[in-house]
């Protein structure tokens, strides 16, 4: 018997969407790689540069603009790296981060074996700043490309993923290795791993840019100015200042105040431990999340849960005694962050033309950076004082950005985000 016009209608449409679904994933099989190897280029520095910089005497306060450098970097040069991805293709633009990932690895060799660490230090983590803001802007660009709305939190979260797992995994492989091995022999692995990324990467990622005629850049940033995006930009603001700035960072002085243990572990084993959960609890919800917001339109909903559940997250681990009560509180966060990570870029890619996505998720990383340099910035201020003061004001900052998220919710629900003017 013939299939019935309806029947074959309908089996075209589900080859079509399997189709569909398959190019998303190999499209996330393509991109993690190198997000997740640039995300650990940076996670790599944090327990060698210091250790070499005290090692030759450098001054604290250099060290520290070493490893704030990266991300001061990011900052300024996202949005630029988001037009060059609009102008350029998001895939030349990630092959050229990855290049000058390479580039940083040499330059941290010639800070251990030369006589002018922090010269080369110091470039190094400017040069990681622009370089992880070439992979990351034009990744989640990318995936919002290839996801469209149908398959968009699914692509961004796995991205969104890739880029939360990779500190921590530098973090251990660093430290690990610099101690097996030794510091130049870690950053040379390193290159050889980021140069293996970008051959990859070549073979693999897909040339997504739109045929879409540009606008001009002024009246692309004058679009922007768009309370949708505003409000977008100010949950992942707020998801930054919570997570990798605020709750991230002062884990280790938390154990440390607190004298929390698990399993009668060292004081910093404790801490990585906790680190990691946070990060992997982040990094495992993301995914789902994604696809759950794909599969019943829910991104705006989701986003504005995650935000409220940073609030009872933060008041645990405020008042937790125990390192079991700061676990409960980090997953209750990490949860919360998973929840905005990929609904956020998600919103984003539908409120955005394709030939501005480069410029949005750039300006959408500068919130999320400015947040992540604040937090750890206010929380050694306040950790002065009680313990618990920078939790509670940062879930107090967080409840007070409730109201702008349920906003965007209603917005969302009076009807389907239509694309910003041209």
């Amino acid at each position: 018997m013939f299939a019935s016009p309806l029947e074959s209608s309908g089996s075209h449409a589900d080859r079509g969407a399997g189709a569909e679904l398959r190019g998303v994933r190999r499209l996330t099989i393509a991109l993690t790689p190198g997000v997740m190897l640039a995300s650990m280029a940076g996670g790599i520095a944090f327990p060698i540069l210091p250790s070499v910089g005290l090692r030759v005497g450098l001054p604290l306060a250099l060290i520290g603009l070493i490893l704030a450098a990266n991300r001061a970097t990011r900052v300024l040069v996202s949005p630029v790296v988001g037009i060059l991805a609009d102008r350029f293709g998001g895939r030349r633009t990630m092959l050229v981060g990855l290049v000058l990932q390479v580039l940083v690895m040499v330059l941290f060799v010639l800070g251990v074996r030369t006589t002018h660490p922090g010269i080369f230090f110091l470039a190094g983590r400017v040069v990681h700043g622009f370089g992880s803001s070439c992979v990351f802007v034009a990744a989640q660009a990318l995936a919002l490309h290839g996801g469209g709305e149908r398959h968009g939190g699914r692509a961004t979260g796995a991205v969104r993923a890739a880029m939360q797992l990779g500190v921590p995994v530098g973090l251990v492989v660093g430290g690990f290795l610099s101690d097996l091995w030794s510091e130049t022999a870690t950053f040379e692995a390193g290159a050889v791993a980021l140069l293996l990324a970008a051959g990859a990467a070549y073979a693999l990622v897909p040339d997504l840019r739109t045929a879409t005629p540009r606008s001009s850049l002024r009246t692309a940033l004058r679009s922007f100015a768009d309370r949708r995006l505003g409000a977008i930009g100010a949950l992942s603001f707020a998801s930054a200042f919570a997570g990798t700035g605020m709750v991230l960072t002062m884990t280790t002085l938390l154990v440390h105040a607190r004298h929390l243990t698990i399993q009668s572990l060292p004081e910093r084993a404790t801490a990585s431990v906790l680190m990691g959960w946070l990060v992997l609890a982040e990094a495992l919800a993301m995914p789902p999340l994604g696809r759950l917001g794909d599969r019943r339109d829910l991104h705006a909903p989701i986003a504005a849960t995650g935000l409220l559940l940073t609030v009872p997250g933060l008041v645990t681990i405020a008042y937790a005694e125990t390192s079991v009560g700061v676990a409960v509180g980090l997953g209750i966060v990490g949860l919360g962050v998973a929840c905005l990570g990929p609904s956020l870029l998600a919103l984003l890619g539908r409120l955005v033309p394709p030939e501005r996505r480069g410029l949005g998720v750039g300006a959408l990383q500068v919130s999320a950076d400015i947040g992540g340099s604040l937090g750890p910035l206010v929380g050694s201020v306040l950790f002065g004082g009680a313990i618990a003061t920078p939790y509670l004001f940062t879930a107090a900052v967080n409840a007070l950005l409730l109201p702008i998220a349920l906003w965007l919710v209603r917005a969302s629900r009076r009807a389907a985000p239509a694309p910003l003017p041209e």
